[in-house]
């Protein structure tokens, strides 16, 4: 009996062993099948969110390249539209210049004077409008030179007492002690913001002087200069001053008729105080006045390291002669400007050649032949940067003179480019003729560095100059062949003489580029018929150096002596030259 209770009892546990196993293992199998169908889900949730982050990324990417092209298009649009813009109103302002140089009348000298009025003041907003397409474009650099606010603040002050609306105003400056001599900034961008405040308060103000102030103080070992204009004007409401510094925004002035300016010129300043880590604002009382005010951390310069006895650059150093008989190459395709540059070059005494292209411009150069380049940057075949860069893989530096770019182009835009292919200084159009002036006086000086007019990459050594040749001829009869000139004299008198020569200088001064365009495109068929005319001519007239380069072209002999069919065609020029500066005394 005991035995037979022992295997029931040893049964029933066996059965609930057995059925606890089971049970376990179909827990486990429901486990397992769980974490299976986990593992599943957890797969596909992973493909599914790799597929995800790659058509993300994919997404991001597209996104990234396509504002990458659209601010690429921008800065693009922004360059042309500078140089489109920009190179006429430099071609009018200049002739605007010279017609006013040379006007004795006083009516027409005042129409001159409304028409420069005028485009200057489109000058200053095109000017405006393109700080602010750079600025939306992110192109829009800061540079660090050293600054004397003292001397730009007095530029500020004569500029604006110069021109018409602020002639009869009194503008008072107060510079403090405590303002360091030099300090680290930019120039051109504190000048800007100045002339800004100078120019609203003489807009908005009738009477009572302008207060320039600039004084500093010390913020936790930082230097902060403060600059502050002050007038009393109009003023400005709680509203006005709300709206004074926002986009395209201008302020109602009782004082004239109509807005003045496209509503970017505050706007601009806030941008570049804010862009350098600075401080605008403006504190007015309606019908009272208005200061307005910038404040900036600035750098003091020690001046013991700043070229110049008084830690300025020191002064331009030209010779007795000046910069008469300086050698210039003018790269420039632009007809107008063509004309202004070599009416700027004739009245400064320069000895000038131009080249329509860059390519031309390369031709043309050669070692100690210029003392200066003038290089125009948007120029078509060749433009300047490669033109300047073809010029420094060929030739040493020390063959190379100064070579200047002048550009209607945003500056910000090409100033890294034009300093790693060689540019020594970049001038921007439109480019008055006393600026001009100045930069080629500072080359001939060898003191490049010390003109403002635009970023600088190295200074050159003087180089020698040549004495113009066309004081060499003195008539007619200097440059003609004598029996022919006594012939053409006993035959049609002194004054037919004159007037065939100025046919003949006007007939070849066309045909000449008409040859030279015509060699650029390789038509040497063209190029011989040209030459063929241009031999006739000079022959007839008794010019026998131009006749016989006239003859080489057309034979093809140039290059039996090295020269090139350009190198005889600019020597036919420079004849013509001379001959025009006869026919002209």
């Amino acid at each position: 009996m005991t035995e037979n209770t022992d295997d029931r009892v040893s049964r029933k546990r066996y059965e609930r062993e057995k059925a606890a196993r089971a049970e376990a293992e179909a827990l486990l199998e429901e486990k397992s099948r769980d974490l299976f169908l986990a593992n599943q889900k957890l797969e596909e949730y992973s493909s599914n969110l790799e597929q995800a982050v790659l058509e993300r990324t994919a997404e991001v990417r597209l996104a990234l390249e396509r504002t990458e092209a659209a601010s690429a298009a921008r800065s693009r649009f922004l360059a042309t539209m500078s140089h489109e813009i920009r190179t006429p109103l430099g071609g009018l302002l200049g002739m605007i210049d010279l017609l006013e140089m040379d006007e004795k009348e006083p009516g027409k000298l005042e129409l001159l004077n409304y028409a420069k009025t005028a485009g200057v003041g489109l000058s200053k907003i095109v000017n405006d409008v393109l700080d602010f397409s750079k600025m939306e474009a992110g192109v829009f650099l800061f540079e660090e030179e050293n600054v004397d606010i003292r001397a730009l603040i007095e530029s500020v002050k004569i500029l604006a007492t110069s021109h018409e609306t602020g002639t009869d105003r009194q503008i008072v400056t107060k510079v403090s002690d405590s303002v360091p001599r030099l300090f680290l900034g930019d120039a051109t961008r504190i000048r800007q913001v100045v002339s800004n405040f100078v120019s609203n308060a003489i807009r908005y103000s009738f009477d009572g002087p302008i207060i320039i102030k600039a004084t500093t103080k010390d913020n936790d070992g930082k230097t902060i200069l403060r600059v502050e204009v002050e007038d009393f004007g109009v003023g400005i409401d709680a509203e006005g001053i709300s709206n004074l510094f926002k986009d395209f925004t201008q302020i109602s002035n009782p004082l004239t008729a109509a807005a003045q300016g496209a509503g970017l010129g505050l706007a601009i300043c806030k941008r570049i105080i804010n862009g350098v880590g600075g401080e605008i604002s403006v504190e007015s009382t309606f019908g009272e006045g208005s200061t307005f005010w910038f404040e900036i951390e600035i750098e003091t310069v020690d001046l013991q390291n700043v070229s110049g006895a008084d830690g300025l650059n020191p002064p331009v150093d030209l010779p007795p002669e000046g910069i008469q008989g300086t050698r210039v190459l003018i790269a420039e395709d632009n007809i107008i400007n063509q004309k202004l540059l070599l009416t700027y070059a004739e009245r400064m005494g320069l000895v000038a050649d131009l080249a329509e292209d860059g390519s031309v411009a390369l031709e043309k150069f050669a070692p100690d032949k210029y003392d200066l380049v003038l290089m125009d940057i948007a120029m078509p075949k060749m433009d300047g940067l490669e033109a300047t860069r073809h010029i420094r893989e060929r030739w040493a530096a020390e063959q190379i003179p100064p070579i200047l770019a002048l550009t209607a182009h945003v500056m910000d835009a090409i100033e890294e480019e034009a300093g790693q292919v060689g540019i020594d200084k970049i001038l921007s159009k439109p480019i008055p003729y006393e600026e001009l002036k100045k930069a080629i006086e500072n080359v001939v000086a060898g003191n490049l560095s010390s003109s403002n007019s635009g970023p600088v990459f190295s200074s050159k050594p003087k180089r020698a100059k040549a004495k113009p040749q066309i004081e060499e001829a003195r008539s007619l009869v200097d440059l003609m062949a004598p029996d022919v000139h006594k012939n053409l004299v006993e035959m049609f008198g002194l004054d037919g003489l004159s007037d065939f020569a100025g046919k003949f200088l006007q007939d070849s001064s066309e045909r000449i580029e008409k040859l030279v365009s015509a060699n650029d495109d390789g038509d040497f068929k063209e190029v011989r018929a040209q030459a063929h005319s241009l031999k006739g001519a000079a022959q007839a007239l008794g010019f026998p150096d131009m006749a016989e380069w006239a003859r080489k072209i057309e034979l093809d002999e140039t290059g039996h002596e090295d020269m090139t069919v350009l190198e005889t065609a600019e020597m036919f020029r420079a004849k013509l030259t001379e001959l025009s500066v006869i026919l002209k005394g």
